[in-house]
């Protein structure tokens, strides 16, 4: 067997270890529960993830050029065993960027496919923020009056930090971020360490930081398309949270699954440490359809679905790896090509 077929069996089997141990620790009867009471509304709810990925696969190919690239659907099917594989890595949530790497050296070499990996995790990562900060702003108008002033307080210092993560997003676009942060390491007593073994990698990494900037600079449509691209993903996904609530016979406009989803997500990030966000996504749901003024058992109902979704798109993650690992044509890339991204 060969070296990358023996690493598609290695993760194909911790990813299937993991999966069966949260489905243990759930329980089948409380899955299957769930689902049947969801009904038929949970084939749309788990289809609309489709999109989700569809959206995020055509904004990581516009980061790999137009030539010598993979076609959409293995794209599409990489990004997919990727998110299971980061699902199932925990606290890290980065199980599924090597996977990425080694599925597309085959067309745009090591160094091209970990930099358009990078550059897309940045503008994913982007393009979250951007969504959060919509979502304290809706926040804002659509809370309660009677909502005690403190909340209100922690939005708007929330909604700070943001607008400074965005600007230090956009700075890395701009002018890079790998080589700066190889600096600061370099500059901190207790990650010296780590800084002086990465020393020997500085030309690689400034190597990988002139593909981001590139992007931004030489193609800022690109750019563009790829940030509209994520944060239709992500608009996408937050009418899970109307589907959800609608299957249980009850309302929930777009504009509040909004906030509610993407205050989640914050809460999601800064709770990062706990394991597959066991019981903090169910705590965060639940108060946040409280401080809305909506039944919290609603928002305990959606987190579990949610998990069941999660489980759906993760066995289909790891049955898809063998796909991915198939051999392509051989195709040498041209010079040109070479410089394309």
């Amino acid at each position: 067997m060969s070296s990358p077929r023996r690493l598609q069996l290695a993760l194909f089997l911790l990813g299937a270890a993991v999966f069966g141990y949260l489905i243990a620790r759930i329980g089948v009867g409380r899955l299957v529960s769930d689902a049947t009471r969801t009904g038929w509304m949970f084939i749309p709810i788990v289809l609309l993830y489709a999109l989700v990925y569809a959206c995020s696969a055509l904004a990581w190919q516009l980061t790999m050029g137009d030539s010598n690239r993979p076609s959409f659907w293995r794209t599409y099917a990489v990004l997919i065993s990727a998110g299971a594989l980061n699902f199932l890595t925990p606290l890290i949530n980065a199980g599924g960027e090597p996977f990425r790497v080694a599925a597309l050296a085959p067309w745009l070499g090591k160094r091209r496919a970990a930099g358009s990996v990078i550059l897309h995790r940045m503008l994913h990562s982007f393009t979250y923020v951007l969504v959060w900060f919509t979502a304290v702003g809706l926040a804002f108008a659509l809370l309660p009056r009677e909502t005690p002033t403190a909340v209100f307080a922690s939005l708007g210092v929330v909604a700070l930090v943001l607008v400074g993560i965005i600007a230090l997003f956009v700075s890395a676009h701009r002018s890079g971020v790998l080589e700066r942060i190889l600096n600061w390491l370099n500059r901190v007593p207790l990650l010296r360490r780590l800084g002086g073994a990465l020393e020997p990698k500085r030309a690689l990494l400034v190597e990988l930081d002139e593909q981001i900037t590139e992007f931004y600079h030489r193609q800022p449509g690109r750019f563009v398309q790829a940030i509209l691209l994520e944060y239709l993903s992500r608009c996408i996904f937050m009418l899970e949270l109307v589907l959800i609530v609608a299957s249980l016979g009850f309302g929930l406009s777009y504009l509040l699954a909004f906030t509610i989803g993407g205050l989640e997500a914050i809460a999601g990030n800064v709770l990062f440490l706990v394991p597959f966000e066991i019981g903090a996504r169910e705590g965060a749901y639940y108060l946040l359809f409280k401080l809305f003024g909506l039944d919290p058992q609603l928002g305990l109902y959606t987190s579990i679905v949610g998990r069941v979704r999660d489980f759906a798109w993760i066995a289909a993650g790891l049955l898809l790896i063998w796909a991915v690992g198939a051999p392509r044509p051989i195709a040498a890339p041209t010079a040109p090509a070479a410089r394309s991204e």
